[in-house]
């Protein structure tokens, strides 16, 4: 998918709820692509044919996929330190009870859910250990909202 920004304009993921709502996630350096995946969910009506009837079950939300790039090389400092705060938004925030709704966003084009993956691959490490290069593979599912399931149990 082509997005048309300016060179300088940056991804930035921003949580829409708890404790780090409205913090600004800039990536250091833009994805070379995103994927969105839309999945429809048709079941066959009767299995008992080559070509069955099918049945439209459910909606399924779309799926954002990108890989963020980090490099501290010149800096010589961990670039983990950069890649923490994207971890916070996988966990739980104590103040909702779950991880935020989230705005991915990248010039004109936007995309509100939840992180479902977070992926850290590290690629360069300087002589005492230091992490200086990743990649971080995200993904998103689209929400309108995000909210705990009610254990029945609990109930």
């Amino acid at each position: 998918m082509a997005i048309s920004t300016s060179p300088s304009e940056k991804v930035v993921i921003t949580p829409l709820e708890g404790q780090h709502a409205k913090v600004r996630y800039k990536a250091q350096f833009n994805p070379k692509e995103l994927q969105i995946d839309k999945t429809v969910s048709w079941t066959p009506a009767n299995a008992h044919q080559e070509d069955p009837n099918m049945e439209y079950k459910e909606p399924q939300s779309s799926q954002l996929q990108c890989t963020l790039y980090y490099d501290t090389f010149e800096e010589g400092t961990d670039c983990y330190l950069m890649i923490k705060p994207l971890e916070e938004l996988a966990q739980i925030d104590e103040t909702i009870s779950h991880p935020p709704l989230c705005m991915f966003s990248w010039g004109t084009f936007n995309f509100t859910g939840v992180v479902s993956s977070l992926s850290q691959k590290y690629t360069m490490f300087s002589s005492t250990g230091a992490r200086l290069r990743c990649e971080v593979a995200l993904t998103m599912q689209s929400a309108s909202k995000a909210m705990v399931s009610v254990d029945p149990k609990q109930s």
